[in-house]
């Protein structure tokens, strides 16, 4: 899923995602996530490396159009980027003590970066107390990636340039509800 965010895609990328969606299509997990699979497939057995490097281009990194996406919960959350849910964000970082790395250029409420501490959460079940861990999961999905993910879908959805991206962000709220079953939390907006 990160992958389909961090930096354009390139031959090797859409490679590996045929590959990993073939794979998945096979498998029933939960209805959003399966038509986000099968829609992904799609894309990816009709559409050009070319077309994908152009959409990526128009709603991540051109700074001459006012169509791009902002991937920062902030934004959809606060309006406007650097706002006080990275402020909350940043205080929840502290109180589960997972620091950003070195190198990292994008704020704690990117969603690469968020979903990279969804990752280290479920990575320290093992290493520590799972109830404390699962909890985090869960304060993580509903105070920040279920709201997060509701804002940029809508963007998306109303967003002329975005085909694949607006398939990749239905993906992301069908990842989500997984997590959501895996941690058996309460329900979250959907």
């Amino acid at each position: 899923l990160k992958s389909f965010f961090q930096g354009e895609p390139d031959a090797e990328k859409m490679s590996r995602w045929r590959g990993t969606f073939s794979a998945l299509a096979r498998e029933s997990v939960n209805p959003l996530f399966d038509e986000g699979v099968h829609d992904i497939l799609a894309y990816l057995q009709k559409s050009s490396l070319e077309d994908l490097q152009h959409e990526y281009y128009k709603l991540f990194t051109d700074p001459f159009t006012d169509m791009g996406l902002p991937t920062t919960a902030s934004y959809y959350l606060d309006g406007r980027n650097h706002d006080k849910t990275l402020v909350n964000l940043r205080s929840f970082l502290m109180e589960v003590e997972i620091a950003r790395n070195e190198g990292v250029t994008e704020t704690e409420d990117s969603l690469t970066v968020m979903l990279d501490i969804m990752t280290r959460l479920i990575e320290r079940e093992d290493q520590q107390n799972k109830e404390a861990m699962q909890k985090a999961q869960e304060e993580l999905l509903s105070k920040y990636l279920f709201p997060f993910s509701a804002g940029i879908s809508e963007a998306a959805e109303n967003n002329e340039f975005a085909s694949f991206y607006r398939t990749c962000f239905r993906f992301f709220r069908g990842y989500l509800e997984l997590e959501k079953g895996l941690t058996g939390s309460v329900a979250y907006p959907s």
